[in-house]
């Protein structure tokens, strides 16, 4: 673009006449007169004068401006005129050409060139554009081949090459063959960004042939052949039975039929052959094993070939002494008598021909039989009548048994036990003493074990010991049963033995035995309580190691211990493997015998205590609040706040209990609240324990509230005990404060000083007495330090509560342990003897009867109407001295369901509620729960029985005139025959009562008009009912529709005989 250095086209304007040649001054010029003719122009000379020309042209015409300006005539003038110039020229004529490079319009080093009206910039090379302001991206153009990438420069680029070019432009291919990578003769094949080696022919692999190729690598040898490694080739070595270049052929060994006489030819080299159920060779496959083959013989032949003939009775397969004859592929038993089968191994049951006679029981033994005969008959066939019991010398309480052997008759006699000999003459019976253990000893090599009868009364105790060189077996009781125990080559087998809720340590004899027998120790008791009366517990045991010796073993000995240190009671018949050890036998010091004397008979423990017989003494395990030898030492009891008193005590304990805490203590107290006990260090209580709302609360420190359930202020003795584990005993302290709280401290948060009796206080085992024991009975001082109390009072004392006296109207009153109970005089009744009882001086006139209400009673009389004469009753009522207000009646039909208004109870609303409540005054006679409610008490009587309290049994048949008395619901009734009625069947149906009140004759009216329309009512409705019945069944009225109606009045009433109900 070229620029113009003016942008105004023309230039200033040519003011004046002259003409263009001429110069003015100050003298006129020759030319001034215009000397020339027209169309010539005067010309002034140097010398004055002037020279006419031709006319040169003027203004515009004369083209005055340059480089293509526009000439524009200015005013009348001819040669005015005004350039116009073109862009980038300026000047009055513009001949001034403008320079566009002065303001360097060219960028990064440019060359500017100023043109008529425009500059170029010639940019350096990497930058173009008008003023060379943009760099060019030699990139645009992707110089770079074969995925080279390109980088920008300034006025160049530069290419950086994808592997295996090269080049400016990534245009050459790189030869990675010429360095010639390929080893061992391998041949290059260039690639990009690569090469490729050719190893064939040359016995070597990898990517440049530098690995020697392995040939035994693949595993070319088959059937586990070895491969030998050869340059570019292998060899294999076969095992035996295998062949070819790989070893891939397996000979068939068995293609020759080696096996004769029909045998099957099994390949070794068969590996289905080798394994499982149906195995034929032993063990595993191998190949190193793999040759040859086996010959399945058929039966009857053997050899590697089957070609030897098989020796059946080689083996000895005849038993028990049977004769074998060999036979071609089997053999032949000829069995000796009593046994049978193909190799005589069944014995004859010889008891199938019943060879026992005169009853005998047969018993099949090997080769014979056994006869078990009666006891009057012997034999090996129960044939003999045995005779050697008459006339025999054993001892009444000994059993004879008569023999017969070799053809004589004898007889045995079997003695009861404790005793022996041939005559039962020699006693086995002894007494151990604790800690004095009987030692004997007894011929080693008999069979091993041990049975005794033995007594006692000790739970636990060793019973018996014997012991050699290689065995120790030991009869012990533990807790009461039995427990044998065996040490046999180091290792120790222990047999318990007992029966479920039944001890052996009863005082009485009991046979036991142990034994080792066949690898198996079998303990043994015969009891009555065991079934069958045997009892059995068996384990097996190791068997011993065998040890090869050749020279004899010597005889040895073995020692037995009877009794040790705990055991305590009498022995008898005790064997030890088998021989018996008599009393006389084991020394001076054994007492023969066994004196017992019961030791819990009397009974020696006092307070309630369990008295256990240990045999030579007894051992009282006594109650809490007793100790002693016979629980006769009670521990005092501590009253807190007699008289309104405050009282506490205090403990130091020497050390923290723990880890584990038991308090446990018996209180006795009818206060509601107030602090027991507390276990503190200086100001802070760990534990607390107190009193509230009847309920016993335990608080630790940082942890939740404890609550025993139940109440314990009912006055009465209650044990205490409270645990607490190693998480709740934090903080605790070693201060024990009891009754109330720190000397500083407030009790009332735990309800207030305790009131009542705490007694035998302990912390685990450690008692913590209130009261300074009696000399010499002090019991582990070391543990307790200090101890202080306040105003305790000794014993549990109660409170003088019969001062005042609170009993009214003469009532006694008796103290009972902080309350008090009033016997009351025959009229009255109630807590304080303040109820009057009005029954008691028998107002009503029968058949009337009397029932307490409150304030008063009532008289209740029963009529039943029938086909009969009217019931009156008479009576006065004492309770109330104004006149007769209202009269009200009830009466049953047939709806047996009574509605009652208050105060009236039972199933016919006859029994009105007493006004006290379930206490000591209001007593069940019948033992009949006693059930409070919001008016009063009930009694809910027992089957049999009736009446407020239940003190009408039907037993004692009040009904009269044949009635049956039946009770239910708290009440009886008399069912009376159908001559009587009444409430004990004391009213003669037809006998008219006169009415004794006049006031009768206005109400009887109007209570006959009432029934009437009731009766009409009621005669309609029985009339729908029978006829709705009939419609349905048969009918028949019910007990209670035939007992009738029931009346009850609170005075006298009088029903005429013309009005009946139903």
């Amino acid at each position: 673009m070229l620029l113009s250095g003016s942008g105004v086209w023309g230039a200033p304007e040519c003011w004046g006449g002259e003409h263009p040649g001429t110069v003015p001054s100050g003298t006129p010029s020759v030319c001034a007169s215009d000397p020339c003719a027209p169309g010539a122009e005067c010309q002034a000379m140097d010398n004055g004068g002037y020279t006419c020309g031709p006319t040169e042209p003027q203004g515009c015409a004369s083209q005055p401006c340059h480089h293509g300006a526009l000439c524009v005539p200015q005013g009348p003038d001819p040669n005015g005129f005004r350039c116009y110039c073109v862009p980038g020229f300026q000047g009055p004529r513009c001949e001034l050409d403008i320079d566009e490079c002065a303001s360097r319009p060219c960028h990064h080093g440019a060359t500017c060139h100023n043109l008529a009206d425009r500059y170029e910039c010639h940019c350096p090379l990497g930058y173009a554009g008008m003023t060379c302001e943009t760099e060019v991206d030699e990139c645009a153009s992707a110089p770079c081949l074969h995925g080279g990438s390109c980088l920008d420069g300034v006025g160049s680029y530069r290419c950086v090459c994808a592997p295996g070019y090269g080049g400016a432009s990534c245009q050459l291919d790189l030869d990675e063959c010429q360095s010639q990578p390929c080893a061992h003769g391998g041949q290059c094949h260039d690639l990009v960004n690569g090469f490729l080696c050719d190893c064939a022919d040359t016995g070597y692999e990898g990517a440049r042939c530098e690995q020697e190729v392995l040939e035994c690598a693949s595993a070319p040898c088959a059937n586990n052949a070895s491969c030998l490694e050869g340059l570019g080739t292998f060899h294999c070595l076969c095992w035996p039975g295998y062949s070819g270049q790989r070893c891939e052929v397996d000979e068939d060994e068995c293609a020759s039929d080696p096996c004769r006489h029909g045998g099957q030819c099994l390949q070794r080299s068969d590996p289905a052959l080798y394994g499982g159920a149906q195995a034929v060779f032993p063990g595993t496959f191998s190949f190193r094993h793999a040759e040859g083959f086996l010959c399945r013989c058929p039966p009857g032949f053997e050899g590697d070939e089957c070609d030897v003939d098989v020796d059946e009775c080689a083996s000895q397969p005849c038993l028990n002494g049977g004769r074998c004859q060999d036979l071609p592929n089997g053999f032949q038993c000829h069995c000796p008598d009593g046994y049978t089968g193909l190799t005589c191994q069944e014995d004859v049951d010889e008891c199938l021909l019943e060879p026992c006679l005169h009853g005998g029981t047969c018993d099949n033994t090997m080769a014979g039989y056994t006869c078990r005969c009666l006891e009057t008959w012997g034999g090996h066939d129960c044939s003999v009548w045995l005779t050697g019991c008459q006339g025999h010398a054993c001892p009444p309480a000994a059993t004879c048994i008569p023999i017969f052997k070799s053809g004589l008759h004898s007889y045995a006699c079997r003695c009861p036990p404790g005793t022996h000999g041939p005559f039962c003459g020699q006693n086995t019976t002894f007494s151990v003493v604790a800690g004095s253990p009987v030692q004997a000893s007894v011929p080693a090599g008999g069979p091993l074990g041990l049975a005794l009868r033995f007594r006692t009364t000790l739970p636990a105790g060793a019973l018996a010991m014997r012991t050699d060189a290689r065995d120790s077996l030991e009869l012990a009781l533990v807790g009461g049963t039995l427990q044998a125990t065996l040490w046999s080559h180091g290792n120790a087998t222990v047999l318990p033995l007992g029966l479920p809720h039944l001890a052996l340590n009863d005082g009485h004899w009991h046979t036991v035995e142990v034994s080792l027998r066949l690898g198996v120790l079998e303990l043994r008791l015969w009891h009555e309580g065991c079934p069958a009366r045997l009892c059995v517990a068996s384990s097996p045991v190791a068997p011993a190691p065998v040890v090869a010796s050749a020279a004899p073993v010597p005889a040895r000995l073995c020692s037995t211990q009877l009794g040790g240190a705990a055991f305590e009671g009498c022995l008898q018949d005790v064997h030890v493997d088998g021989h018996l050890l008599l009393p006389e036998d084991l020394g001076q010091h054994v007492l023969l015998g066994c004196e017992r004397r019961e030791q819990c008979q009397p009974l020696p423990c006092a307070h309630g205590g369990a008295c256990v017989d240990m045999w030579t003494h007894f051992h009282c395990r006594c109650p809490r609040p007793y100790s002693g030898p016979t629980c006769a030492d009670e521990t005092p009891a501590a009253t807190f706040g007699l008289g309104g008193t405050l009282s506490s005590a205090s403990f130091l304990l020497h050390q923290l209990p723990g880890p584990n805490l038991t308090v446990s203590f018996l209180l006795r107290t009818r206060e509601p609240a107030g602090l027991l006990l507390q276990l503190a260090n200086d100001s802070v209580a760990g534990l607390t324990v107190f009193l509230s709302e009847g309920q016993i609360q335990a608080e630790v420190l940082g942890g939740p509230a404890l609550v025993l359930p139940g109440r314990w202020d009912d006055g009465l003795r209650h044990l205490v005990t409270l645990s607490f584990g190693p998480d709740q005993l934090q903080g605790l302290g070693q201060e024990v404060h009891v009754g109330g709280g720190l000397p500083s401290a407030d009790a009332r948060p735990w309800g207030g000083p305790f009131r009542g009796c705490l007694q035998d206080l302990r912390l685990n085992d450690l008692r913590l007495p209130f009261f300074p024991p009696p000399l010499g009975n002090s019991s582990r001082p070391g543990e307790l330090g200090s101890r202080q109390s306040w105003n305790l009072t000794m014993g549990c004392v109660s409170e003088d509560t019969c001062s005042p006296d609170p009993c009214l109207n003469g009532g006694t009153c008796l103290v009972t342990w902080n309350d008090f109970q009033c016997t009351c005089p025959v009229n009255f009744t109630g807590p304080t003897c303040a109820e009057r009882l009005w029954c008691a001086g028998q107002p009503c006139l029968p058949p009337a009867t009397c029932e307490e209400v409150p304030d008063g009673f009532v008289c209740v009389a029963e009529a039943t109407f029938r086909e009969g004469p009217a019931a009156a009753f008479s009576g006065h009522n004492v309770s109330s001295g104004r006149p007769l207000s209202g009269l009200s009646l009830a009466f049953r039909t047939r709806d047996p369901e009574c509605r009652c208004p208050p105060g009236f109870v039972g199933p016919r609303c006859r029994l009105p509620v007493l006004p006290e409540a379930c206490s000591l005054n209001s007593t069940c006679l019948d033992g009949g729960p006693c059930e409070g409610g919001p008016r009063a008490a009930n009694c809910s009587c027992q089957e049999g029985f009736a009446g407020q309290r239940c003190q009408l049994p039907c037993e004692a048949n009040p009904c009269l005139n044949g009635g049956t008395c039946r009770a239910a619901g708290g009440a009886y009734e008399c069912v009376c025959s159908a001559r009587f009625s009444g409430q004990f069947c004391e009213v003669v149906k037809g006998l008219p009562l006169p009415l004794p009140f006049p006031l009768l004759e206005v109400a009887v009216p109007a209570a006959c008009a009432c029934l009437l329309l009731l009766l009409l009512g009621l005669l309609s409705g029985v009339l729908a009912a029978r006829k709705r019945r009939q419609s349905e069944g048969t009918y028949s009225p019910s007990q209670q529709e035939v007992a009738g109606a029931r009346l009850e009045m609170d005075s006298v009433l009088k029903v005429p005989p013309e009005e009946r109900l139903i």
